[in-house]
């Protein structure tokens, strides 16, 4: 896991045709597809924009593959809910699993279901691979995000690269001094991953303290102006989010 964040990172500055679309552009383009997700029901649609998600990856030059697995990953999250429906929702039993039956309304309602998510996810793993995450969150700020919500942002993605870096420096000592899991009991086992879990917490804590302390030795507050870089809107840009909102429209239009 720790791996992967970092992959993800290298991989949103690869040199690229979708890289150098703006990413406001690409924020816009995850919300369109999100709330078109949310609000529309249709099967044939969810489809057409998981295709051209896909084939917008294309353009990326990160490999296909390595951009499946993530959405992979991340799918038994959300995907388990859409599995239990076709047991418990409708009327209409059209064959038993077992002694389950599956319902023809669940059915249908968990492929939705299921479909919606993927298109979701695959659209912010889309953004994500291809974005720094800080220009992420100042497309946001461009856009209207709050400021504190987009500094609370920052930060505690910042942090989440920081903590995984403590976990491994620890799971690196731990296993510098012999310590094997395998031969621990349940119990041994237990205090191991309590202890583990507690050091992360004070050494997240100390590292809070100290970047606060620092902050304010600078000056900071919440009214404080943090400059972003000025990007302007290119001709790219534009034919990218055209591109989607015709696609969206005509799927809409025809399913």
């Amino acid at each position: 896991m720790h791996g992967s964040i970092h992959s993800l990172e290298r991989d949103a500055f690869v040199e690229s045709p979708l890289h150098k679309i703006d990413a406001r552009i690409k924020l816009i383009f995850v919300f369109a597809v999100v709330l078109t997700a949310t609000i529309f029901n249709n099967i044939h649609l969810m489809i057409l924009m998981e295709i051209y998600i896909l084939f917008v990856m294309l353009f990326s030059k990160i490999p296909l593959l390595n951009l499946i697995k993530r959405i992979i990953m991340i799918i038994p999250f959300g995907g388990f809910i859409a599995l239990f429906q076709p047991f418990i929702r409708g009327g209409s039993v059209i064959f038993y699993l077992g002694m389950l039956p599956v319902y023809a309304e669940g059915l249908d309602f968990g492929i939705s279901l299921f479909l919606k998510f993927l298109v979701s996810i695959s659209s912010v793993v889309l953004l994500s691979s291809t974005t720094p995450m800080y220009e992420v969150i100042n497309a946001g700020k461009k856009l209207g995000i709050p400021s504190i919500m987009s500094t609370l942002l920052g930060m505690m993605i910042r942090y989440l690269f920081v903590m995984f870096d403590v976990l491994e420096s620890t799971l690196k000592a731990q296993k510098s001094r012999a310590l094997n899991r395998k031969n621990l009991s349940y119990n041994d086992l237990l205090n191991t991953f309590g202890s583990l879990v507690g050091l992360v917490f004070l050494k997240s804590y100390e590292q809070g303290e100290r970047t606060y302390l620092g902050m304010l030795s600078r000056g900071y507050s919440k009214d404080s102006k943090i400059k972003t870089l000025g990007q302007k809107i290119g001709f790219n840009d534009i034919v990218f989010l055209s591109a989607t909102t015709i696609l969206l429209s005509v799927g809409i239009v025809s399913f």
